[in-house]
C-alpha cells in the first residue's frame, strides 16, 4: 500500500470516529483500514487514534497529522484534476456547506442541472448557519450571508441580499403595525444567534433591530421572546406571528406575494448582506471545484435578476 493510500484511509478514520465506518465508506475490510493507520504509526513514531471499544478520537499528534494529510491530499487531487477538460473526465467528491434556506430556495432546484453536466461528480451538501472551519470539518467551500472577518479565508463575493422587515397578518392582528421606530418599544422582535449559548452575558429578553440612517449602521433594541439559530427557523417564526423579522427580500418573495408576509417600516432597513464563497487560501483548486464555484456564482445571478 502506497503511503497516500494509506493517508487517504487515516482521514476516513478520523472523520468518521470509526475503523468500521471508514471501511463501510470506502467499501474495504475493516483489516485494511486498521493495517493503513497501524503503517503510519510506526512510520511515523507515535499513535495517531486513542482506541477504546466505544470511540476512537485524535490524539495531539493525529491531530496535527490530520490537517497536513488533507492539505497533502488536496494539492495532488488538485494538481491531478488540472488536466481534466472535459465533462466526462471531470470526477471526485465535493463538499460544500451553506445556510439551509439558501441551500433550498437556491441551489437544490437547480442542482440537477449541474448533475447532468458532470455526471462523474458527487455533491455532498451540509446546512449550517454558523461558523466552522473548513479544513477540521473537511469541507471544500462554505457559502455564508454578512460579513466575514477570517482573513484565513478566500472570499468570492456572489452578490448582496436586499433585507427587508417583515411580520405576519397574524402578527399584526395582536400587535398592530409600527409605522416609527418609537412604536417598537411595544412590538416584538425574533432574536437570531449563530449557536445556543449560555453565557450571562447574553440577553435573551431582547433583539437589535438594524437600520440605515444618513449612511451610517444603527440598531435599535426590540423586546423578544424567541431566538432561533437558524435561517429556516428564523422564517418560519416569522410566519407563525412570533415577532418581527429582517430577511432577505429573495427568500421570502413568494410570501410577499401571497399575502403570508407583510413588509413594514420600509424606511428603516437595514443595509444589503454580501453573499460570499468562502475556501481555504491554497495555490490550486480542483477543476471540479472551480466549476462549482463559477456553477454557483452563475445560478445566484439569475436567481437575484428573476427576484
Amino acid at each position: 500500500m502506497n503511503k497516500f493510500e494509506a493517508m487517504r484511509r487515516f482521514v476516513h478514520v478520523a472523520q468518521t470516529g470509526s475503523f468500521t465506518q471508514a471501511a463501510a465508506a470506502l467499501h474495504l475490510p475493516k483489516s485494511s483500514i486498521s493495517a493503513a493507520v497501524e503503517s503510519l504509526e510506526q512510520l511515523l513514531g507515535t499513535r495517531l487514534f486513542q482506541r477504546s471499544t466505544r470511540r476512537v478520537t485524535l490524539t495531539h499528534d493525529g491531530a496535527i497529522y490530520l490537517a497536513q494529510c488533507r492539505q497533502i491530499l488536496h494539492d495532488i487531487d488538485a494538481l491531478e484534476s488540472q488536466f481534466q477538460h472535459e465533462n466526462d473526465s471531470v470526477r471526485g467528491v465535493i463538499k460544500v456547506d451553506m445556510p439551509s434556506r439558501f441551500a433550498n430556495k437556491t441551489v437544490l432546484p437547480r442542482l440537477s442541472e449541474w448533475c447532468e453536466r458532470y455526471p462523474h461528480v458527487n455533491v455532498v451538501i451540509s446546512s449550517t448557519d454558523y461558523h466552522i472551519d473548513p479544513i477540521k470539518s473537511g469541507v471544500d467551500c462554505l457559502i455564508r450571508v454578512g460579513h466575514q472577518g477570517n482573513s484565513l479565508l478566500i472570499a468570492r463575493p456572489l452578490t448582496q441580499y436586499r433585507i427587508i422587515n417583515c411580520v405576519s397578518p397574524s402578527y399584526i392582528q395582536h400587535y398592530g403595525t409600527p409605522s416609527t421606530l418609537a412604536d417598537l418599544q411595544h412590538h416584538r422582535m425574533i432574536g437570531y444567534v449563530p449557536t445556543v449559548n449560555h453565557s450571562a452575558s447574553i440577553d435573551y429578553n431582547s433583539a437589535e433591530f438594524d437600520y440605515v440612517e444618513q449612511g451610517l449602521n444603527c440598531q435599535h433594541t426590540v423586546p423578544s421572546l424567541i431566538s432561533v439559530t437558524n435561517s429556516d427557523a428564523y422564517t418560519s417564526a416569522c410566519l407563525a406571528g412570533l415577532g418581527i423579522a429582517q430577511i432577505p427580500q429573495m427568500g421570502v418573495t413568494d410570501y410577499l406575494k401571497t399575502g403570508r408576509l407583510i413588509r413594514i417600516l420600509p424606511k428603516f432597513e437595514a443595509a444589503p448582506m454580501p453573499v460570499s464563497i468562502l475556501y481555504p487560501s491554497r495555490s490550486q483548486l480542483p477543476k471540479r471545484l472551480s466549476l462549482f464555484m463559477d456553477w454557483l456564482d452563475n445560478i445566484v445571478k439569475t436567481a437575484v435578476m428573476n427576484q
